[in-house]
């Protein structure tokens, strides 16, 4: 079953290293800005729907999913595999900027 816009805020709720910051129609995106590298965005667009975009650019298992901006389509994940996923994409910029 897709993940729900309460599921999603939900599990970012448990990372309070993101900042939301709230864009335009109703859509808002969460950054980390104790990010170590430049890129500082890690969830976009967010709609009330449940629908919005996990910045995956740095994560080698998803370079055949990945659009041409990097990201993947949060709706297509569960709640658990969002919040591994997310986890795993803070961590990616660590590690890239050791890299």
């Amino acid at each position: 079953m897709p993940i729900s816009y309460e599921q999603v805020i939900s599990v970012i709720d448990d990372f309070s290293e993101l900042e939301r910051k709230e864009s335009t129609k109703n859509r808002v995106s969460y950054f980390y800005p104790g990010s170590p590298i430049r890129k500082k965005c890690v969830i976009q667009e967010l709609y009330l729907t449940g629908n919005g975009y996990l910045f995956v650019g740095y994560l080698n298992e998803y370079h055949e999913k990945m659009d041409n901006n990097r990201l993947i389509n949060i709706k297509s994940l569960t709640q658990d595999e969002f919040r591994t996923e997310l986890r795993k994409v803070i961590q990616s910029f660590h590690e890239t900027s050791i890299a």
